[in-house]
């Protein structure tokens, strides 16, 4: 461990001695008044090449790095504003203070036409001009953004340099808190100007002179304020087919508001759009709801990995709104609602090849599952988010209850039904105030969390016979889990800058309840049976937490350098069936990360990562008499804590040069992990399996190395995207006793070209290469290859219409299974006046009827088919609010 610090300290420290110049003062007009937003520049003396540049703050106050130009005896500054003469002054290229004074003076601005350039940088700010990258078949921002070098889209994420974003916003306003994939997905085209990525962004604003970011957030510019949004009815066959989507949006000054109602049954999850990418507590380390764990489950056929459109056969009725308003006094006040109810079908076969010690087993599931699906979430949140202050609260509440049905048809002889009922609530309150007291930023930082989650598991007729009822048969088994939790975690902490250091010491206290309630019943002729203590968990579970810290940011105009030195004491005490098994046992734990970037040039940034932690399991795996979670597996752990060791690092290099359009990026991370535990399993002859822990040590290490490249080629309006990646790993295992180390290398890529030249036609092409390779027991291997090609092809025979054409290829080796082609064909006519399109599409025209695909854990080589939706034709408008 120590070692490791070492190691990481000593890489770092050669950048420690940068020094720099830093000019700083204050701009006041004649009345000695300070001028807020006078742009200070600095050049070499009667050069015409600015090397960088600051603005003054609200008391005219200013600070500028001179990280350029330091071989310079003196420097030019240039004071402008439009509203006061233009100033230049000589000084000394050294560190200093300096007031001057501005005297009014009206100036009129010459008309500058740049034109359509498609990326130009202001400051930290890239900015991508829409029209530049939009076609006549673009209806939604969505279109745009995945078109843009630099960024990509991952499952409706967006991700810059590789990297999430930490804010998606719209006229500098976060209405969405994280859910942007409503917004991404409705708003017109034709409303936005810019699509703009704030690099090194650091969203609270009190922070911002002391704590550095090296996150990116995206804002949309629009050419207005006003009410947009989009609109859609559908209808089709077959069977009878509905797409319904209604979200109106409305962007004034001070002013959000979203609705949106969408029904459909075509195979699009509208619900993807509730989902939060982020929820905005960055360095105050707000928390974020996560779901209560299910125990339970009804056995599944593995969703395919590809478009979803094609497979997921859904009836979802959708309704949400947010609000946003900000007050003249700085406060916003947001509010969200959103409400959910999705049925979805989901069938098809696996074929599992189980590689145990002395033996292979295989098992065959045909499965028919049904799911309902409700979701209801709301919350309440204040902020104001000023230089001075900086207040947060938002209180959150959700409920999420599922029934789940499942027809399973084992080895092509035994039929099982299944019944899940999963009920998760949750509510939850985030504080955090942060404001200076003389020069010591201080915060306080609080959140209180309660949730319940109630789920059972029925199955008919009874399973797993020989733990459970003697060998004998029975009619049926019932698993019932009752789990629950509160929570509070407390914070405090100090921030003060200290030259090019900010030093934040900080202080936890943090405390957890934990209650697991669980039984098993079974039923034959009628009679009921609850089994006894071995399948009985009455388990309470508390974990006291302090932790002191501090983080450490060092900063010069070329490097950023951030140390976490958490040191935390926890204390655990547990009761399982009235029995003190833990009585408030303590463990320590020292939990580093360093993170280092350096920016070579304009163009080349490096950085470096790094960090160990220790953990410990908590209720999850913490419970010593049986749960049944699903027909063919029973499990029960140990009461005591199990251990967790990892160590990451890594290195990423990034390249971006915008005048140019080109970005570029690749990453290598090495992380191993250290348990001092195994999951030991026991499998039978019919694969059912009984999962216990074992006091005995397990280790798992991947490498993974990821390269990004992207560029804009302006002279004939395409979009080259590539990404590469290369994976190798071992993990062990345990099975009948015998200790196993499962083996894996994965490699692959994607290729993206995106063609808008002409006006007649345009395409977008990509392609994707997988290979992956698994090892088991005795050197068995597997080995899985995949090339998919994708080519849409969009025709423009008049001004109004247009013809789309999607050809997609799914090539593989598993053997006995066919290449497969899809072909989708939409043609659409524009109402220019209305603004509105006139569609009809077909979708999976060749009828294709199933899916084939095969993946690996560590025993297992596991085939699946899926049945997929039939072909369908649909008829809609799609118009404008």
């Amino acid at each position: 461990m120590a070692r490791s610090i070492l190691i990481i300290v000593l890489l770092l420290s050669p950048f420690l001695g940068v020094a720099q110049n830093i000019i700083s003062g204050k701009i006041i007009d004649a009345q000695q008044k300070g001028i807020e937003n006078v742009n200070i520049s600095y050049k070499g003396v009667g050069k015409a090449a600015i090397l960088g540049f600051a603005r003054s703050e609200q008391d005219g106050s200013f600070s500028l790095e001179v990280k350029n130009g330091k071989d310079l005896d003196s420097l030019q500054l240039d004071l402008n504003h439009l509203s006061y003469a233009r100033k230049s002054i000589i000084i000394p290229n050294r560190s200093g203070n300096y007031t001057y004074i501005l005297h009014q003076e009206s100036r009129e601005l010459e008309v500058v036409n740049i034109g359509n350039i498609p990326i130009f940088k202001k400051q930290d700010t890239i900015n991508y001009n829409v029209d530049a990258f939009t076609s006549k078949q673009d209806r939604v921002i969505a279109d745009i953004i995945k078109k843009l070098p630099g960024i990509e889209m991952k499952d409706g994420e967006i991700l810059y340099q590789g990297q999430p974003i930490q804010k998606y916003m719209v006229n500098k306003l976060d209405l969405m808190e994280g859910q942007y994939g409503i917004i991404n997905n409705n708003m017109p085209v034709e409303a936005v100007s810019r699509v703009q990525i704030i690099e090194n962004d650091q969203p609270i604003k009190i922070l911002d002179s002391l704590v550095f970011s090296d996150r990116a957030s995206l804002n949309l510019e629009l050419k207005k304020l006003t009410t947009t949004g989009t609109g859609k009815l559908g209808v089709g066959l077959s069977p009878a087919l509905w797409d319904v989507n209604l979200t109106p949006m409305t962007f004034g000054k001070t002013f959000q508001m979203l609705n949106s109602f969408q029904t459909n049954n075509t195979g699009f999850d509208a619900s993807r759009g509730l989902r939060a990418f982020y929820t905005g507590g960055t360095f105050f380390r707000q928390e974020n709801h996560t779901s209560g764990p299910s125990f339970l489950t009804i056995q599944e056929v593995s969703s395919p990995n590809f478009a979803e459109s094609k497979w997921l056969d859904n009836r979802l009725f959708l309704a949400s709104t947010n609000i946003l308003q900000k007050l003249e006094n700085g406060l916003e006040l947001k509010g969200s609602i959103s409400y959910y109810n999705d049925y979805r079908k989901r069938s098809g076969y696996t074929l599992t090849e189980v590689f145990a010690p002395d033996q292979s087993i295989l098992l065959s599931e045909s499965v028919n599952n049904k799911y309902r699906i409700n979701d209801l979430a709301g919350g309440l949140l204040i902020e104001k988010n000023e230089k001075t202050i900086y207040l947060r609260n938002s209180l959150k509440f959700h409920k999420r209850w599922n029934n789940d049905h499942g027809n399973l048809l084992f080895n092509k002889e035994e039929t099982i039904n299944q019944k899940k009922h999963y009920d998760d609530q949750s509510l939850m309150n985030n504080l955090s105030l942060a404001r200076f007291l003389g020069k010591q930023l201080v915060n306080i930082s609080s959140s209180i969390e309660w949730n319940r989650t109630p789920q059972t598991l029925t199955i008919n007729p009874g399973q797993l016979e020989d733990i459970l009822n003697n060998g004998n048969p029975y009619d049926q088994l019932r698993q019932q889990v009752d789990y629950r939790i509160f929570s509070t975690r407390n914070n405090l902490s100090f921030v003060r800058r200290i030259k090019n250091f900010t030093l934040s010491p900080r202080f936890a206290i943090n405390y957890q309840n934990n209650n697991m309630a669980s039984t098993i019943h079974t039923f034959d002729q009628g009679n009921e049976n609850i089994l006894g203590d071995d399948y009985v968990n009455d388990l309470q579970f508390q974990e006291l937490k302090t932790e002191i810290g501090m983080d450490i940011q060092y900063e010069t105009s070329k490097l950023k350098l951030s140390f976490n030195l958490p040191f935390a004491l926890s204390l655990f005490n547990a009761n399982q069936q009235k029995v003190k098994t833990l009585d408030w046992a303590n463990k320590n734990s020292f939990n580093p990360s360093a993170n280092l970037q350096y920016t070579l040039d304009n163009y080349n940034e490096i950085s470096l990562n790094g960090n160990h932690t220790v953990r410990y399991s908590g209720l999850d795996n913490f419970y010593n008499s049986y749960i049944v979670n699903n027909y063919r597996s029973i499990q029960r752990y140990e009461t005591r804590l199990l251990g967790n060791k990892s160590l990451s690092t890594g290195i990423r290099y990034d390249y971006r040069n915008v005048l140019k359009a080109y970005f570029a990026g690749t990453s290598y991370q090495y992380t191993h992990g250290k348990r001092d535990y195994i999951f030991r399993s026991q499998l039978d002859q019919s694969g059912r399996t009984i999962t216990s822990i074992e006091d005995r040590e397990s280790n798992n290490f991947s490498h993974k190395l990821a390269i990004e490249l992207s560029k804009f080629f302006r002279s004939i309006r395409t979009t080259f995207k590539l990404n590469g990646n290369l994976s190798y790993g071992e993990s062990d295992y345990l099975l009948n006793d015998v200790m196993g180390r499962q083996k894996f290398n994965l490699y692959g890529g994607n290729l993206e070209i995106i063609n808008n030249k002409w006006d007649a036609i345009g395409f977008e092409y990509s392609t994707t290469f997988t290979y992956s390779e698994s090892k088991f027991l005795n050197d068995t291997r597997n080995s899985i290859r995949s090339n998919n090609h994708f080519l849409n092809i969009m025709v423009y025979p008049g001004e109004r219409h247009s013809l789309t054409i999607n050809n997609a290829y799914y090539r593989t080796n598993i053997p006995g299974l066919k290449n497969q082609y899809f072909l989708d064909i939409a043609y659409r006519y524009r109402i220019e006046k209305w603004k509105t399109d006139i569609e009809i599409a077909g979708q999976n025209l060749l009828n294709n009827e199933r899916y084939t695909q095969q993946f690996s854990n560590d025993y297992q080589l596991i085939e699946t088919y899926f049945d997929l939706r039939p072909r369908q034709i649909i008829v809609s408008t799609h118009f404008r609010f």
